[in-house]
């Protein structure tokens, strides 16, 4: 990492990932917001404002441990997931790649069955980043290196 263009994330972005972090746990976990803000924002040391116990009150160094409270008692922090904006190919040859590609994962070859993973493997075979803009040579191609790989793990199919 280069030190001089490294730019820490400010005490504010923090503290709204931290408030974000608090809401995900309390509905993953399950607690109503009597338990929430009555007992259990409490406990992390938040204090009263405008009536009620909020998150806002605490310090960085408590919204980090209320996270890591939460983590302990079974929530999980799964990362955002990135919305493609581009449209999945529906041309025939597209959706033979994609049908293949979703068995070889049912059958253990593919660990990864995302639509992102495909879109890696047709590039590292065809230099081409997305399957609409496979030309009709080229996804015959990635059908048959496909196969290929398929039967290469599968062995010969018994007749």
């Amino acid at each position: 990492m280069n030190r001089r263009n490294y730019q820490p994330r400010s005490e504010t972005d923090n503290r709204k990932r931290y408030y974000t972090l608090l809401q995900v746990g309390k509905d993953q976990l399950g607690w109503d917001d009597e338990f929430y803000y009555g007992i259990w924002l409490p406990m992390q040391g938040a204090t009263l404002k405008n009536g009620k116990y909020s998150a806002s009150t605490m310090s960085i160094g408590q919204l980090c441990q209320a996270v890591e409270v939460m983590k302990g008692l079974g929530f999980k922090v799964k990362p955002a997931q990135a919305k493609s904006s581009r449209a999945l190919a529906d041309d025939g040859q597209s959706k033979k790649i994609r049908s293949l590609w979703l068995e070889m994962h049912n059958q253990g070859i593919v660990r990864d069955p995302s639509e992102a993973s495909l879109a890696n493997y047709v590039k590292r075979l065809t230099g081409v980043e997305a399957l609409q803009w496979l030309d009709t040579a080229q996804a015959s191609g990635v059908i048959e290196a496909l196969k290929k790989w398929q039967k290469r793990v599968n062995g010969p199919v018994a007749q």
